[in-house]
């Protein structure tokens, strides 16, 4: 039975200073039936509990399976260090190293996880209350890291100071690639859509006990960035996420709008898959170990992704978006300005952009063409590529959720910092400023700490009460029928219709593309 006093049950502060941190001492508090040994943050004044098991490890004969509750409750958890991450290789690691590099500093700075196990299914709490009547907003966190890679506390992600601003902070795991979107025909009843599937445990686990960490059930914002915005479009268009968050936050993400993988395409990867492992059946692939199940994934190019599995994802979402059959949620979704900066060739040439535009836009090619500044190639594919994929399908998302009444906000990150060369705004940019996590590489000056400022306010105002506005930032219109955005850069300023003529091509396209 809940006890809504467990504050006042126990906390012990124990005066041993946590090596990692020296502003950190040890606790031990009585909640839910379990002595949970954890960290307090002195200098923030935040309680901080690290790996929290929210499922039954996914392992042995779990592998490849939905996840399982937890049986029963544990009598202690050892919530002091962060557990490993979820089964990948050195995708996520070399994608920071380049960008660490590329703004001129020593690339090993940045050491990644200590480990990598397919027992990963824990989260991270950072709270300044374990009052169970506190009812402070919560905000979830989900990662990206293309499917491929990512762990939910890499260091941008740490809740301390976002914690500070009187919301509970909760970063989530789940299982990546092969291990969380696969499906085989052997399989039975599964949707192969695991990692989403650990989610929605995850989310269903907060609102079942974030209360005794001083957070409200019912004012849950989920917020990811990436594939960890892609997976909170999947869930409003989802019937399997409906009523598990009230709010929802979508950053650099939509691509699952312009790319999707149905059924026959995962099952026919499940038979690449077992002879790529050269295993006999299905019953066998389970048996092997996982790192060679994840030098198969290497081995094929990490293709594994969320299904169209016909009921966690109904049918293609970008249709969902367009018809409307999705969840209420008030919703915040922008982009940055540069999404593919780090991503496109560095030297393009004006064929490069006659050939996507021919192959994805054959009717409205010149049309497009002429919107173009074609004096520097790169820029211009780099414009295409980052409407294409993630600020029209975002456009449409927010179109979608406006129309059925939600409060819907867009924003769109322009912010450059110092010596960022051709990176420019790139994919990912704007999350330190959310967390106000500025990495120790990272060129930040006191424009950058006076952004981050404001963008914490309106992060933390919009998980309040669903609209980001508060006295202390200028106003941030509605989406509305004007399609209002902010421009989140110094100074801050509305504006509307970001590249509309793009994106109305863009989406008419995305539209008739995802009708059968």
């Amino acid at each position: 039975m809940r006890n809504i006093h467990t504050f006042y049950l126990l906390l012990l502060l124990l005066c041993v200073p946590i090596e990692a941190n020296p502003t950190e001492v040890g606790i031990s508090v009585n909640l839910y039936n379990s002595q949970i040994e954890g960290n307090f943050d002195n200098e923030n004044e935040v309680f901080i509990f690290r790996g929290i098991p929210f499922a039954e490890p996914p392992i042995e004969n779990n592998r490849w399976q939905s996840p399982k509750p937890i049986s029963s409750p544990l009598k202690i958890i050892d919530a002091r260090k962060f557990k490993p991450a979820c089964m990948q290789d050195n995708y996520m690691i070399n994608w920071y190293k380049e960008v660490v590099e590329s703004f001129g500093n020593d690339p090993s700075v940045f050491n990644g996880f200590e480990k990598a196990s397919e027992d990963c299914l824990y989260l991270n709490i950072w709270t300044n209350s374990i009052n169970s009547d506190s009812k402070k907003p919560v905000m979830v966190w989900v990662h990206g890291g293309g499917y491929a890679g990512g762990w939910s506390y890499e260091p941008n992600y740490f809740g301390h100071k976002l914690a500070t601003k009187d919301v509970v902070v909760v970063t989530i795991a789940y299982r990546l690639n092969i291990f969380g979107y696969f499906i085989h025909p052997e399989m039975k009843n599964e949707t192969g859509n695991f990692g989403l599937e650990d989610q929605i445990m995850a989310l269903q686990w907060i609102k079942d006990n974030i209360s005794f960490y001083g957070g409200d059930p019912e004012n849950i914002t989920y917020f990811g960035e990436s594939v960890g915005g892609v997976d909170v479009t999947a869930l409003i268009a989802s019937p399997k996420g409906k009523g598990l968050f009230k709010r929802g936050i979508i950053q650099s993400a939509g691509h699952n709008l312009f790319y999707w993988t149905s059924r026959e395409e995962g099952l026919d990867l499940g038979m690449q898959t077992q002879e790529t492992l050269m295993a006999d059946d299905f019953a066998s692939m389970k048996l092997l170990p996982a790192n060679k199940i994840l030098e198969a994934s290497h081995d094929l190019g990490h293709p594994f992704e969320p299904i169209i599995d016909g009921e966690l994802i109904p049918t293609k979402i970008a249709k969902l978006m367009t018809e409307g059959s999705i969840n209420n949620v008030d919703l915040m979704i922008g982009s940055t300005k540069n999404e593919f900066s780090i991503y496109i060739n560095e030297v393009i040439r004006e064929d490069d952009i006659n050939k996507l535009l021919e192959q994805y836009y054959p009717k409205n090619k010149e049309k497009l063409l002429s919107m173009l500044d074609l004096s520097d190639p790169w820029l211009a594919m780099e414009r295409i590529k980052t409407n294409q994929e993630v600020l029209c399908p975002s456009i449409h998302i927010a179109r979608a959720l406006a129309k059925k009444g939600n409060n819907v906000y867009q924003y769109l990150f322009s912010r450059n910092r110092e010596n960022s060369g051709k990176m420019l705004a790139y994919h990912g940019a704007e999350i330190p400023y959310i967390f106000n996590t500025h990495d120790e590489w990272l060129p930040t000056n006191t424009g950058d700490l006076e952004l981050t400022e404001s963008m914490m306010e309106y992060w933390v105002e919009f998980a309040k009460k669903g609209t980001p506005n508060s006295i202390n930032n200028p106003t941030w219109k509605e989406f509305g029928t004007e399609e209002n955005y902010l421009i989140l850069d110094l100074p801050l300023e509305n504006s509307a219709k970001l590249e509309s003529e793009f994106c109305d091509i863009m989406i008419q396209e995305l539209i008739e593309k995802s009708n059968p």
